[in-house]
């Protein structure tokens, strides 16, 4: 499995080149990887890069992305890919404690 996050926590967020992600992709399916995007400000991306959200998804086969990380939702994330890798992927991402970065702002108010 390859991971690359957009945008990269480095310096204040910068933005992959689109086109040296599809050169990862292409070494992905050569060597039968998986590739998966961590876009928990890809909103931040898409918008400075001028990009589509489309295009990112064909080239990843998973994404996920926050809600609350450039949309301004008090708490959320969503997991995307075909059926087949989404089948168990929810599961797993729970047991793993995915989902539960701003649990303590709820947990605050009680």
């Amino acid at each position: 499995l390859v991971e690359i996050e957009n945008t990269t926590n480095k310096g204040g967020g910068s933005c992959w080149d689109f086109n040296e992600l599809q050169k990862i992709k292409n070494v992905c399916e050569t060597n039968n990887l998986g590739f998966h995007l961590d876009g928990a400000r890809l909103w931040n991306a898409l918008v400075a890069k001028d990009e589509k959200p489309q295009a990112y998804g064909e080239i990843f086969d998973t994404i996920s992305v926050c809600l609350s990380k450039g949309l301004g939702c008090p708490i959320g994330s969503v997991l995307v890919g075909d059926e087949h890798l989404m089948k168990n992927a929810i599961r797993i991402r729970k047991i793993l404690g995915g989902g539960m970065r701003q649990v303590g702002f709820l947990a605050a108010a009680g």
